[in-house]
């Protein structure tokens, strides 16, 4: 039986067929196809998914298709929000990529999204984060988004839904300007992943915004949501790392904002890899609601190191999570924290630690504890072998100067904690009952100062769990001891490390490898640098003279001769030294005026790099770090010389 990525795969290769290859494009055609099969087209004409014009295109095949897609994924809704929409295999310039789901789930959970809800997301690409909103009708779903093909696939997608939503081909900033419903309507709920790093008008941000927040996408964002909640309203915020330390006027604004006006309820660090294959970008969570923060208010720190699937960009995100993931403690956690299952401990009749277990069915999944009226000073975990006949534990402690409380957890489902009288007698009498000596360790290295933490349990499984600090919660007085950072990082510190030291032999090993895979890694990439020849060595122009074959259009000719002149002398002083590569983007080589690159201009660009006329690069902003997506003409370092087996010949082996 074919498989959704089977049937998906011949659908692709049918447009392909008729010269259709741009992805994007290929995405929007078959939203229109879902929408006519399921007899939902619209007569709002500007959001309308345009259907192919290509009169040799089989569509009776691709509409079979996709019915017998749908039929398997559960229905075309699915299909298109969960599958289609990834068959995008990066991300496009100007930073757009479908929000994995898994995050979308993580998101929605957090910001408590329900029914009754009025809910907005002001970069809503294709929906992803709008249609998981069973909305009751009563309250407003608003979608907006700068990009019409994104516009038009969250309609599609909402339409696909049956979810009373409105979608809107517009500039978040300047739509609350020039409507006056809009400029008067807040939200309950906001979600929004920003294209991180996108320029904007900064004038126009200023007048829509009433205050400077610079040129950059996320930070005016950041502050619209702000502006736009409803009382007591929450949101969910994607950021980039900079958001959350820039010394930036703007953006240092925005977190005082943040902490000292809103409760800032939690910022979550993602691993790295989250976003692939589209975003190699460390990506966080802000998560707030518009309402004064009181004195006991907290705010978690988390760094979450699994979310279920592999790392790299080798994850298919079309599957559900297979591995163990941090998310579903994650969300209990923080959305029940102030849940009646707690334990409370005293010393003296006063309440010093409350502690609850997070719970999944049979399994446990983790621990949170809270400082009730002091900060927690210390936690310590055994997980060695042990005499007495109980699982693991934790021992957590807080003290004041006036008294102090030391409480044993039993990482086990059913397992009360307690209280352990004298900490130092019980720490020695392990050591001597332990066949070995090692009391444990550290899930610190430095005293915790803080009001809660949590602790994540993995291999669930296997007889004894690992215990990790996940996340750590701190009053306001800590964060502006930071001045107002708010990278997780400073606030959990580094974990202690306990393991056996390598021998001497097997670390010079470990030194001597390294060098020489570092040695042949620089024999292969030396010759390929475009730069001034070194010590009078000559080098020959490292640009590529390449021609498209084929039959190309007026239009398509113009831009390719435009991308021809996309060059520039490797020395400036010395023209005639040879010609280089220069990066460009999409819009640098657009012929029309209207201000978007066109169907054609992104065709051409996807059919010249099939040729292997052009790539696409990724470049590193060097002021902000942030990755930039552009194209070039091939140069040298874009060829590899392969050995009769296909392998690629570095310097050693040549």
């Amino acid at each position: 039986m074919a498989t959704i990525r089977d049937l998906l795969n011949q659908i692709w290769s049918e447009f392909r067929k008729v010269g259709i290859s741009y992805d994007l494009a290929i995405i929007e055609h078959i939203a229109a196809f879902l929408l006519e099969i399921n007899g939902l087209e619209s007569s709002e004409e500007e959001l309308q998914p345009r259907k192919p014009s290509q009169a040799n295109l089989n569509t009776e095949k691709i509409k079979q298709l996709l019915t017998e897609g749908a039929n398997i994924a559960g229905g075309a809704a699915k299909l298109l929000d969960s599958h289609i929409v990834f068959c995008l295999p990066n991300m496009l310039p100007g930073g757009g990529y479908p929000t994995p789901r898994h995050i979308v789930k993580t998101m929605t959970c957090l910001a408590k999204v329900e029914p009754a809800h009025s809910l907005a997301d002001f970069t809503c690409g294709s929906g992803g984060l709008l249609v998981n909103h069973s909305n009751q009708r009563q309250g407003m779903t608003l979608g907006v988004d700068i990009s019409s093909e994104w516009a038009k696939l969250a309609y599609a997608n909402i339409k696909l839904h049956n979810l009373n939503a409105r979608i809107l081909h517009h500039n978040a900033l300047s739509v609350f300007l020039q409507e006056e419903e809009l400029e008067k309507t807040n939200f309950d709920r906001i979600l929004i992943n920003p294209p991180f790093g996108a320029k904007i008008d900064a004038n126009l941000a200023e007048r829509s915004l009433g205050q400077k927040v610079g040129s950059r996408s996320e930070t005016a964002l950041l502050a619209l949501a702000l502006q736009k909640l409803t009382p007591n309203g929450r949101a969910a915020v994607l950021a980039p790392s900079g958001l959350l330390f820039s010394n930036s006027t703007a953006e240092a604004l925005l977190r005082h904002q943040l902490v000292d006006e809103n409760s800032l309820e939690a910022v979550i660090s993602f691993p790295k890899d989250a976003f692939q294959p589209y975003s190699p970008l460390q990506t966080h969570l802000l998560l707030f609601s518009k309402s004064h923060p009181g004195e006991e208010h907290l705010t978690w720190f988390c760094q979450v190191e699994y979310d279920g699937y592999p790392s790299g960009r080798g994850r298919d995100l079309t599957q559900q999570p297979s591995r163990y993931s941090d998310l579903p403690f994650l969300e209990k956690f923080i959305v029940n924290f102030e849940a009646d299952s707690v334990l409370e401990f005293t010393n003296q009749e006063n309440a010093l630690i409350a502690v609850r277990k997070i719970t999944d069915g049979a399994n446990l999944l983790g621990i949170v504890c809270r400082g009730i009226t002091s900060q927690l000073t210390s936690i310590l975990i055994d997980f060695y072998p042990q005499f007495e006949k109980q699982p693991p534990f934790i021992l957590l402690e807080t003290a004041t100067a006036e008294q102090s409380l030391c409480v044993q957890i039993l990482l086990d489902v059913n397992a009360e904690p307690s209280v352990v009288e004298n900490r130092l007698e019980f720490i020695e009498k392990r050591k001597q009952n332990k066949k070995d000596p090692d009391p444990g360790k550290k899930l610190l290295s430095q005293p915790v100062k803080a009001r809660g933490i949590a602790i994540a349990l993995f291999n669930q499984v296997a007889t004894i769990p690992e215990a990790r600090l996940l996340g750590m919660a701190v009053d306001i007085n800590a964060i502006k001891e930071q001045s107002y950072d708010l990278r997780p990082e400073r606030y959990i510190g580094k974990q202690e490390e306990l393991r056996l030291a390598d021998s001497p032999t097997q670390i010079l090993t470990r030194i001597y490898g390294n060098q020489r895979q570092l040695q042949e890694r620089i024999d292969s990439l030396f010759g390929r640098l475009e730069m001034s020849p070194i010590a009078g060595l000559q080098i020959p122009s490292p640009l590529l003279e390449v021609e498209p074959f084929g039959i190309f259009s007026e239009e398509q000719t113009i831009i390719w001769e435009k991308i021809r002149k996309k060059t520039e002398p490797i020395t400036p002083e010395k023209p005639d030294n040879g010609l280089t590569a220069v990066h460009f983007t999409p819009e640098d080589i657009e012929t029309s005026d209207t201000g978007e690159v066109s169907d054609t201009t992104r065709q051409t660009l996807d059919l010249l790099e099939c040729m292997g006329i052009i790539v696409a690069v990724t470049v590193a902003d060097t002021k902000t770090g942030e990755s930039i997506a552009l194209y070039r003409r091939v140069t040298e370092r874009d060829k590899w010389d392969l050995d009769s087996q296909g392998s690629v010949l570095t310097g050693e082996s040549q």
